[in-house]
């Protein structure tokens, strides 16, 4: 092996080993739920799901366009699950992403508001590129929480 190929060897296996410490960074700072990718979504089981729809929005042309997506249904029709999935999606193509409930971002904003810390949540909860927020209308939230 010459010189040159043993560098380009130890300069790719860097390469890989800071992508993985991005990627595994970025998974922690999600919060996803589960593991869940879009090759996990049984789309035979949901009927009700366009799956069309949800393979465009899986290539986050949404993002780009800043565009809102809202996952509508009852409880346990599985909105979750692509959620998470597009999620991961977005994870995986290098974007900052961060999943809450809706209960706990009220609580978060409640508690920052009262501890004078309101521009700092916001910022927070601006800076990912995708703010997923699952469970709203789920749980009646206190007046003083919306």
């Amino acid at each position: 092996m010459t010189l040159t190929t043993a560098l380009e060897k130890l300069l790719e296996i860097e390469v890989e080993a800071t992508e993985a410490r991005k990627l595994s960074s970025r998974l922690r700072f999600a919060c996803l739920p589960e593991p869940w990718t879009l090759n996990d979504f049984d789309f035979a089981a949901q009927p009700g799901v366009d799956e069309k729809l949800i393979r465009d929005l899986a290539t986050l042309r949404f993002l780009d366009n800043a565009s809102n997506v809202l996952l509508v249904g009852p409880p346990g029709v599985g909105k979750t699950m692509p959620a998470v999935a597009l999620a991961r999606s977005a994870v995986d193509a290098g974007h900052r992403v961060y999943f809450t409930t809706a209960a706990e971002l009220a609580a978060k904003c409640h508690k920052a508001a009262l501890e004078g810390r309101w521009s700092s949540i916001m910022r927070f909860f601006a800076r990912p590129r995708l703010l997923v927020i699952d469970e709203l209308g789920y749980l009646p939230l206190p007046g003083d929480q919306v």
